[in-house]
């Protein structure tokens, strides 16, 4: 039997793994690439007397090696073998869909262009014409959906016919602004002046990836051709007037251009069944909640209610399960190990009940806003707000590639990290990685909760807006510093398509909520427990010592470290220890909290109550806003750096802002 291979290659989220499990069903078999951690995925199918295997790509948004997943897919089209090319394509995102066709075209790639989700596309009242896109591309095009498996037995037909030759796509030369080609142009004639032999790549593309930067190309450049720097020269001098003319970078300007003829492309190919009010009112909305005078006060207004909404809702659930800790399984505890050596009793109850318990109390809050959030970004407001923050960000010479990784450290910092490695700049992606820490993530709500329950229970969301807030401004702050010191002048444009308003994906949302609770719980069962317990071992030695007192080590380290606290108006150690076992992780400060003070969160409150002023939780809460990073954070930023000295400034500046800042916050507050 005859094998044909078939690499899927797409956008993230379009669909390739869906139309692999149509097709290959439990075939499907999932390990990692040769060398890397990315994702393989393979599966096979028979169809009409051949074997059909289907390599599913990493998701990637163009062919430029600057993300692991790019230089993965990006080998396997310029080195493997196979027979067949499919760019899946989410059909409602056309336009940002052809950005990578266009890539593959300028590659000399020739792919059979499947169109999937095409059932959701006619849901908001469009079609495609498909024989005008054909017509545009020179490539066959094929409708599906692989949610409901239609068009999949001519999709396996196309692919047949591509790789037995019965079908010879063409394929059409992107072709670009006057200004663009001419400069392409100049650029495939100076490499032509020494072209090595068996020359690999199409040289039109070649010669576009330098005027992008691709670090591989510029390597391979300096490798194999002579005059390599007479060459980079003119590629700078050549920059320097895009940046004259057009105020953007060269990769940039090469990107716009790109992205423009995908625009234009998509706009031929999708017609209007029908005249849909809600598109009229869905532009009208774009205007206001994307223009900064009246988007910014709607997004913290939006912020705003989420908060209100989770504190809430999760109310009830959070008492519940409070009790059930503090009181319930505590009794049970003492009625089961009635004869048991006191410590073994203390160990179950103040080590693990009562510091994870402490943490599991803020599980339906995590949910909830985990929930709402999901929500957010399913209907297409989160993009919204990307784009709404773009020419803002500039201000603090940051570019609109900024902002989708500090969104994402609101949940938790260290993919924020990772999700870094899209942007272009490479100087612009440093400082990125440095002021993410400075962005609120969920680990620390759990602290605000417990401490806005006890002392502003009638303000909760306004403090915690404001607390966020605070995050934002002194992260933007510092990228202006960062990007003063380091020169990052360089401007990359940001690119973003504006998804269709829907209702939410109701599973697609339960999902995402659940993958991060399951992750805290994760968290609550590991790292907390040991934590618990250990803070607990230290709490209770050296043997005879009264729990969690002044004589113990935890109260030792505890008291050392009090006269830094103290200008902050903290007088107690045990938040001070708190904060020590909080750079693991942030969740960890409520556990502490719990383990030390022996109790549930209604205990906590008011233990908390008689420890703290307003004034000094308040001071408190930012402290733990700014202070370090937890542990995994400073790993990222390490690895993704490549340095270890880009961490530890941050751990030094960071300790140094939130001490400053926390103290000001306290001595304003004694004045208010």
């Amino acid at each position: 039997m005859r094998r044909i291979r078939v690499a899927l290659a797409g956008n993230p989220n379009v669909g390739k793994t869906a139309i692999m499990n149509a097709l290959a069903g439990t075939s499907e078999k999932v390990g990692n690439w040769p060398g890397v951690t990315v994702q393989k995925k393979v599966g096979k199918y028979n169809f009409r007397g051949f074997e059909i295997e289907l390599i599913d790509l990493p998701g990637i948004y163009s062919l430029t090696s600057y993300t692991l997943e790019e230089k993965v897919a990006r080998n396997f089209l310029l080195k493997e073998d196979y027979d067949v090319v499919a760019d899946v394509i989410d059909v409602t995102l056309l336009g940002r869909n052809l950005y990578l066709t266009l890539e593959l075209l300028e590659m000399g790639i020739k792919p059979v262009i499947v169109l999937n989700k095409i059932d959701e596309l006619e849901n908001y009242g469009y079609t495609i014409d498909k024989s005008a896109l054909e017509d545009v591309l020179k490539l066959p095009v094929v409708e599906v959906s692989a949610t409901k498996r239609k068009g999949l037995e001519e999709l396996s037909e196309t692919f047949l016919r591509v790789a037995t030759g019965d079908l010879k796509p063409e394929g059409f030369i992107p072709t670009y602004s006057e200004e663009l080609e001419n400069i392409i142009s100049l650029i495939e004639l100076r490499l032509k002046e020494e072209l090595p032999q068996n020359f690999p790549f199409n040289l039109r593309w070649f010669a576009i990836k330098l005027l992008e930067k691709d670090p591989e190309i510029v390597d391979y450049l300096k490798e194999d051709f002579k005059k390599w720097e007479k060459i980079l020269k003119e590629i700078e001098s050549i920059e320097e007037e895009i940046k004259r003319r057009h105020r953007i970078d060269l990769p940039s300007f090469v990107a716009r251009e790109r992205f423009l003829l995908a625009s234009r492309i998509a706009t031929v190919a999708i017609r209007s069944v029908v005249e849909l009010p809600i598109e009229k009112l869905s532009d009208k909305v774009d205007r206001i909640v994307t223009h900064p005078l009246t988007g910014i006060p709607i997004f913290f207004f939006i912020m705003w209610l989420v908060f209100k909404a989770t504190f809430d809702l999760s109310a009830p659930i959070s008492d519940l399960i409070d009790n059930l800790f503090s009181q319930t399984l505590p009794e049970l505890v003492e009625k089961a190990l009635s004869g048991a050596p006191p410590f073994i009793v203390s160990l179950v109850n103040d080590g693990v009940l009562a510091g994870v318990g402490a943490v599991l109390v803020f599980l339906p809050v995590l949910g909830i806003l985990y929930f709402l959030m999901s929500i957010l970004e399913d209907t297409g407001y989160m993009a919204r707000a990307a784009a709404l923050w773009d020419n803002f960000m500039r201000l603090f010479g940051l570019s609109g590639s900024s902002v989708i990784p500090m969104i994402l450290g609101f949940g938790c910092n260290v993919p924020a990290v990772y999700a870094t490695r899209a942007m272009r700049s490479s100087k612009q992606r440093l400082i990125t990685m440095m002021i993410i820490p400075w962005i609120s993530c969920s680990a620390r709500l759990p602290v605000y909760a417990v401490f806005t329950a006890a002392f502003f229970s009638k303000n909760q969301s306004l403090v915690l807006l404001s607390l966020y807030g605070l995050g934002i401004a002194l992260a933007l702050l510092f990228a202006l510093v960062l990007s003063k010191i380091t020169g990052a002048k360089e401007e990359c444009e940001f690119f973003i398509e504006l998804p269709p308003y829907k209702p939410p994906a109701w599973n697609v949302v339960i999902n995402q909520t659940w993958i991060e609770l399951r992750e805290f719980i994760f968290k609550a069962g590991t790292v907390i427990f040991a934590v618990s317990v250990f803070i607990w071992a230290l709490a209770s030695l050296p043997p005879g010592v009264s729990y969690a007192g002044e004589g113990s080590v935890v109260g030792y380290f505890g008291k050392l470290l009090l006269p830094v606290f103290e200008p902050l108006g903290i007088t107690d150690w045990k938040p001070v220890v708190a904060l020590i076992f909080g750079a693991l992780a942030k969740e960890v400060v409520v556990g502490t909290l719990g383990t030390l003070y022996g109790t549930g969160e209604e205990g906590l409150e008011k233990a908390l109550a008689q420890t703290f002023t307003p004034e000094s939780a308040l001071a408190y809460m930012v402290f733990t806003l700014l202070y370090i990073p937890c542990v995994a954070t400073i790993a990222a930023i390490k690895q993704e750096s490549g340095n270890w000295r880009y961490p530890l400034i941050l751990v030094a500046v960071e300790l140094t802002v939130a001490w400053i800042v926390a103290f000001t916050v306290y001595q304003m507050a004694l004045l208010i």
